[in-house]
């Protein structure tokens, strides 16, 4: 993790995905941090045919984590692994509740384990509430486009025809934060 974490000590807030290796168990999450080139592939770093491999035989449940840090401070990161492509569309509908439909909150579960989500507005900032971790507080514009344009890059990667709409409603969300 040490040279992940040197890539983005100096960016506000990054968002990343990374894609859980096939036919690797994953049975101790404190083992994940150290060792996470063990478990999983950075998707930045996969050119299309080896995406195109990893994907063959499904481009629709796609084990994975997404890391998300400040200043490189792990905010959530691999021991959240879950079915990253569902998990990004359950937050883009919460920022669309709380953004464009002006909710103070809203609330979902991780699509694969009992790992409750709450997402919250104050004033300028987005707070984020993973399970039993400690609420954070981030710039919420700068979350918000950060997230939104790694989800658009993911889903444009994996199967753009699959993820139409979701693809569409982000595009709708970065115009009206400009």
């Amino acid at each position: 993790m040490e040279e992940l974490l040197d890539l983005i000590q100096n960016k506000e807030i990054h968002v990343e995905f990374f894609l859980k290796k096939k036919h690797i168990v994953i049975d101790d999450l404190k083992n994940i941090l150290p060792n996470w080139k063990f478990y999983f592939l950075r998707l930045n770093e996969l050119n299309e045919n080896e995406l195109s491999e990893y994907l063959i035989n499904d481009d629709f449940y796609i084990e994975g984590a997404i890391c998300i840090t400040y200043f490189g401070k792990e905010l959530i990161g691999f021991k959240y692994w879950d079915l990253i492509d569902q998990l990004c569309s359950y937050f883009i509908h919460a920022i669309y509740e709380i953004t464009i439909n002006n909710k103070e909150s809203e609330k979902f579960y991780f699509p694969d384990q009992p790992v409750e989500v709450i997402i919250t507005k104050e004033k300028e900032l987005i707070g984020i509430k993973i399970g039993n971790e400690n609420l954070f507080y981030l710039n919420r514009n700068i979350f918000i486009k950060e997230f939104l344009n790694a989800c658009k890059n993911l889903y444009e990667r994996i199967n753009v025809n699959s993820y139409k709409l979701e693809i569409e409603e982000i595009l709708k969300y970065l115009n009206q934060l400009k």
